[in-house]
């Protein structure tokens, strides 16, 4: 009960407060005034005195709380200015309680705004974060002013706020599209080679007006990968044709031959359609292989996984290259750990794969040399490597061996079209694998599959 009363008390409002002062003040001075009339000298004096006494504490009692009510309500305003839009003003009956609750009134406004301003700012930044595009903002100086992800993705950790344009992208023609735009107010698309990292960059850059600091937008688009699979349809048609034409024209000199009179002559049309027979195989397994790397690379090839082991599969190789082997005047074993080797795959594509990889190494590594099918840990995956002691690869051409129908060296004659090394490189990425090669020309070739356990 004790706290409530205490509660109540300060809870009384402060005019009501004021009154009772002045009340106990006129009172004290009415009664100096009747024993003044009573003829207490005295007494009255001793009144007067007092009643002069009590009305200046009330005075500067009075005084006191409006100044602390004051310099409440300047440290709100002075937090307020100063970025703190959560200080509120203490709630009072009083003279200034009023402005009190303005004051509170426009805070809890303001701290509602700028709530909603950071909210926003926080959406549009995760969403220019959210691509792989760069966007990057200057001033009129030419300053970056702003630069989202993407932009120190590609332009390096240089790319830093405050820098000028040109010294982060060191490239005259990315800053000619900016300043155009930033100081002639030009709204401008263009393709830029960009040479230190050996990318192609499409800019849009386009003015930008009433917005404080910002002079110009520009956005960049990496049209790398574009360009790449461009140059990659291109090719593979280019291949494709060149591929089917040599076959063709074959076939097509064969026929002619033949109808000219060559049918006549016995031995000559047998060796005629011998060849038409061979050309006819070899654009045969150029479609199969074509039609195999389609459905292997769009996922639409039927893939069945299950538990098998890997030095089983390099042991089957052998055995199915054994004779080709030999006609070719190349010693091939295999090579392993004693305890099974188990992954989960696909077991005929992975023949496939293995196939391949030994066809290229028997193709390419001349007589007397050796072929090794080796499996073995590494690092928890599985390692299935095929090593040769051919003619090996130059280190240039290393990258593009798994394209299609890259040749390292048209040159040699040799009868493929290009496709197994494709092939093999897209079955591994079917079983969340990877291939790889290392090579040194003049000493042979190794190859790679690294597959997981799982």
């Amino acid at each position: 009960m004790a706290t409530s009363s205490s509660a109540d008390t300060r809870r009384v409002p402060a005019a009501l407060r004021a009154t009772v002062i002045y009340i106990l003040v006129a009172g004290a001075m009415l009664l100096a005034l009747w024993l003044y009339t009573r003829d207490n000298a005295a007494a009255y004096a001793i009144a007067f005195v007092a009643g002069g006494v009590a009305f200046a504490v009330a005075s500067s009692l009075l005084a006191s709380l409006a100044d602390g009510r004051i310099d409440d309500l300047k440290r709100v305003m002075d937090a307020l200015a100063s970025g703190r839009f959560d200080a509120r003003a203490a709630a009072a009956d009083d003279a200034l309680g009023g402005l009190a609750m303005a004051i509170n009134r426009a805070a809890a406004r303001t701290e509602q705004v700028v709530n909603a301003l950071r909210q926003e700012q926080a959406q549009l930044t995760a969403l220019l974060n959210a691509g792989s595009d760069a966007a990057v903002a200057v001033d009129h100086d030419f300053s970056i002013v702003y630069l989202n992800e993407g932009a120190r993705a590609i332009f390096g950790p240089g790319a830093q706020l405050g820098r000028a344009f040109i010294e982060v992208v060191r490239d005259h023609d990315l800053n000619n599209v900016v300043a155009a735009a930033a100081r002639r107010g030009e709204r401008s698309v263009r393709v830029v080679p960009y040479e230190p990292a050996q990318r192609w960059l499409q800019v849009t850059a386009m003015p930008i007006e009433a917005t404080g600091d910002w002079a110009a937008l520009a956005v960049f688009h990496d049209l790398t990968e574009v360009r790449r699979l461009d140059s990659m349809r291109r090719d593979f048609i280019s291949n494709v044709s060149h591929e089917l034409r040599t076959p063709l024209a074959g076939i097509r000199a064969a026929t002619e031959t033949l109808q000219e009179g060559a049918l006549d002559d016995r031995e000559a049309a047998i060796e005629f359609l011998g060849h038409i027979q061979r050309e006819t195989d070899r654009m045969t397994q150029m479609v199969e292989e074509l039609l195999e790397l389609s459905r292997i690379e769009s996922g639409a090839a039927p893939m069945t996984f299950r538990r098998i082991d890997a030095r089983a599969l390099a042991a089957d190789a052998a055995h199915r290259f054994a004779q080709q082997a030999e006609r070719a005047g190349l010693a091939l074993s295999t090579d392993g750990p004693e305890q099974p080797l188990e992954i989960y795959a696909d077991e005929e594509r992975l023949e496939r794969a293995i196939g391949n990889l030994v066809a290229n190494a028997i193709r390419f590594t001349p007589a007397g040399g050796s072929i090794t099918i080796r499996t073995e840990p590494l690092d928890g995956d599985v390692a299935i490597i095929v090593e040769d002691t051919g003619i090996g690869i130059p280190a240039e051409q290393q990258a593009r061996v798994f394209e299609r129908f890259y040749k390292a060296d048209r040159g040699r004659g040799e009868t493929g079209v290009g496709l197994g090394l494709a092939i093999v490189k897209h079955i591994a990425l079917a079983h969340e694998g990877t291939v790889s090669v290392e090579s040194r020309p003049g000493r042979g070739a190794r190859f790679i599959i690294r597959l997981p356990r799982r």
